[in-house]
């Protein structure tokens, strides 16, 4: 008897629960989980060290390239090694100052530029440095998940090549062509300090998030506008 009556009720009369309080019920959960576990994040994020300038940062991958070049320098007690340029570059006073500083560590006498002062040298060499390419990038910004921070991918991209000659003479003692790559993951709102804007290679351009811009905005739209429809729909 009950099974007759329960087929001849109509379809209509079967409760099922509505699909907006379905909606709402998993946007709630949804909300609920996402948004303790971001606090989290954040206060583990604040735990986390400073992080280097642009500056710093392109000086540790000199540094990190030198010690490949530079292994099989020619080693000599007696030199006085003259640092040039081959041609001009916004940064080759980054360079020289890292080059001076990591031959010195080798034992040898440096001086930048030959000059008049520097004729007394006859034993001298002579070392050449060419910055075929020292880029700074930012090439990708993304979210850390739905509510957390933007985050910058930041690239440091070096290609150096090296001639050492003696001085008097110009006989070639030394070549070297060495490339060095290396990235790291930085918060957004810090970028700006990290900048140098007094060099356009210490201060690249972010890119367009494209994502931030239309996607999100949207997204973040829809969700809210639902939510604010159910809570109308169900009073």
């Amino acid at each position: 008897m009950i099974d007759r009556i329960a087929d001849n009720c109509p379809r209509s009369a079967v409760r099922r629960p509505p699909l907006r309080k379905i909606f709402l019920i998993l946007s709630s959960v949804f909300l609920t989980i996402s948004l303790p576990l971001q606090v989290l994040a954040d206060r583990n994020e604040q735990k986390n060290e400073t992080p280097v300038s642009n500056e710093e940062f392109l000086r540790e991958s000199v540094r990190a390239l030198f010690d490949r070049t530079f292994i099989d320098f020619p080693r000599s007690e007696s030199r006085f090694v003259l640092v040039n340029s081959e041609e001009k570059n916004d940064a080759n006073w980054l360079l020289e100052d890292e080059l001076i500083s990591y031959l010195r560590s080798l034992e040898f006498q440096v001086a930048l530029h030959p000059g008049s002062g520097q004729k007394d040298t006859p034993k001298a060499w002579s070392l050449f440095y060419q910055i075929i390419e020292m880029q700074l990038s930012y090439p990708q910004v993304k979210r850390k998940g739905f509510f957390g921070h933007k985050l910058v991918t930041r690239k440091a991209k070096l290609n150096l090549s090296f001639r050492l000659e003696e001085k008097e003479s110009g006989k070639v003692l030394w070549t070297k062509r060495e490339t060095e790559e290396r990235s790291d993951v930085l918060e957004k709102q810090v970028i700006e300090s990290l900048n140098n804007d007094s060099y356009t290679f210490l201060s690249p351009p972010l890119p367009e998030d494209l994502r931030s811009r239309y996607i999100e905005p949207a997204l973040v739209a829809t969700v809210v506008g639902g939510l604010i429809y159910l809570f109308f729909a169900n009073r």
